[in-house]
């Protein structure tokens, strides 16, 4: 027994001894000759092992706080990845939800959950890339309908467009974008939009940047002190504003519907829609105001509830945001009161409080935001985030305008009979105008014409400038005086604009 032990003892000691010699024969083999410090690998030093750099931030639509975005002729060019887009499923919603809140950190699962209760939504409307049973790519493409002047247009929104970080620059975004477009125009869709803060990754594939985002900042007591001279007294005064009740949907579908009727740019809002976007609590409150008594009828009258305003506290910043008023023609002075109600509102909760009032750019309340020193904004960046705009079916689009030239012809007292030809990347139409009737002529040019690219037509049509800034920039070339001038006439700067609360639930919230 004790020869055991002995034996066991002998034998852990030499292995210890054996342990500690290859723990010195490895220390000084990675020692500098002459010297006390670990050398540095040379693989790790030599530049030819060294891996490709990834690629950017995340490639996204609505990214709320993106990093600086290197020039992509910088980037490494890296090989396309084999895949397959397919439409999502009702059941693929838990994971593309979870893909959002990983890529996007948004939206909240109350915004999402609204955003599968559109009433023009499906399923099929989420384009995905999956490995197995994990997102690797994600696109959302909306349906809804256009105001442009006297007709409505079908039109296309895209949303949350996305990649996970170890496949960008890899194709896979061309593809969903592609797929996107392509059930857009197989659903009618005449015109695309988007918002982004990469607008140069969507301009090769036709987008184009068109529109402004049109508001008005100050503080809530400088306006208020603006509004106080009228000297209000709510015994005589024919308004009286007070908080929407359910039972007036009517009321808000009828001033929405006189004040868009004519505009260019604003969503067409049906009831379902309205159900829709009133449920989807994107705001805080609606305030209505009443024209003479305030009763509650459950036909709407026309002479009672004469305008609305919509508002959201800001929670990143102390900011009352009025998202949307409107008033009927008859009441302009309805506006003043719902604005000043809004003010008197967010000074409870702070009275250092700024308001924010989004409305068309020919608004007349921008101009009591201008008397106190308010700020103006009517730019295409808003804190870095422009709206894209594409034509998705030039011809089909064309043919609606004709009844709108001919309309602006005989406004104009345009000289007729006359021609305008339309060069646009090799495609050509041409325009003729007659004192009776207007008409467009595919495949053919004429002397006097408009040489332009694709984007810079979709800012012509949509009145996003005009012909004289274009023209006086060289984007648009005219072979003619008289190509210019009938350009003046037939494309005129228009207050392009539509509610920020019809895209508040698209990846800004």
């Amino acid at each position: 027994m004790r020869k055991g032990r002995l034996r066991r003892a002998a034998g852990a000691a030499t292995l210890r001894k054996r342990r500690a010699r290859k723990l010195r024969a490895k220390s000084h083999r990675g020692k500098s000759p002459g010297s006390g410090k670990v050398a540095a690998r040379s693989f790790i030093k030599s530049p030819r092992r060294r891996l490709a750099a990834p690629p950017g931030p995340t490639l996204t639509l609505n990214d709320r706080n993106p990093t600086p975005e290197a020039d992509p002729q910088e980037r490494v060019p890296l090989e396309p990845l084999p895949h397959t887009v397919v439409e999502a499923a009702a059941g693929d919603h838990g994971v593309i939800y979870q893909f959002l809140q990983a890529v996007f950190q948004g939206p909240s699962s109350d915004h999402f959950a609204a955003s599968n209760e559109d009433p023009f939504y499906e399923p099929r409307n989420r384009l995905v890339v999956k490995d197995r049973h994990r997102i690797l790519a994600h696109i959302h493409a909306t349906q809804r309908e256009v105001h442009f002047g006297a007709f409505t247009l079908p039109a296309g929104g895209v949303a949350w467009l996305g990649t996970v970080p170890e496949v960008r620059g890899r194709g896979l975004a061309q593809s969903l974008l592609a797929s996107a477009t392509g059930q857009l125009l197989a659903d009618g869709a005449q015109l695309g939009f988007l918002r982004t803060r990469i607008p140069h990754f969507f301009r090769p594939h036709g987008w184009a940047c068109c529109g402004r985002h049109s508001y008005s900042r100050a503080g809530a007591r400088a306006v208020m002190a603006r509004l106080a001279p009228l000297e209000w007294d709510l015994t005589t005064v024919p308004y009286r504003v007070r908080p929407w009740r359910q039972v007036e949907l009517p009321a808000l579908m009828r001033l929405y519907g006189n004040d868009s009727a004519g505009a260019f740019g604003r969503f067409v809002r049906r009831e379902a829609y309205w159900r829709w976007l009133l449920g989807s609590r994107a705001f805080d409150q609606v305030l209505v105001a009443v024209n003479g008594p305030d009763r509650c009828e459950l036909a709407d009258d026309p002479t009672s509830i004469v305008g609305y305003a919509i508002t959201r506290q800001d929670r990143a910043r102390p900011e009352q945001q009025v998202l949307e008023l409107m008033v009927a023609a008859e009441h302009p002075d309805a506006a003043a009161h719902l604005l000043a109600r809004a003010c008197s509102d967010a000074l409870e909760r702070d009275p250092h409080i700024s308001v924010v009032l989004h409305a068309a750019p020919d608004h007349p309340l921008h101009d009591t935001f201008a008397a106190v020193g308010g700020h103006r904004h009517w730019h295409e960046v808003d804190q870095g985030e422009v709206t894209m705009v594409r034509l998705l079916a030039p011809q089909a689009f064309l043919g609606r305008m004709v009844p709108l030239w001919h309309a602006r012809a005989e406004a104009a007292r345009l000289d007729r009979p006359c021609e305008l030809g339309l060069l646009v990347e090799g495609e050509r139409w041409q325009i003729i105008l007659t004192r009776r009737s207007a008409k467009l002529v595919p495949g053919k040019l004429g002397r006097s014409y408009l040489s332009c690219n694709w984007a810079e037509l979709t800012r012509l049509l949509l009145g996003h400038s005009g012909a004289d800034e274009p023209l006086e920039a060289g984007r648009l070339e005219s072979s003619t005086k008289l190509a210019a001038d009938i350009a003046r006439v037939l494309f005129p700067m228009l207050p392009l604009w539509h509610s920020p609360l019809d895209t508040v639930l698209m990846g800004s919230g």
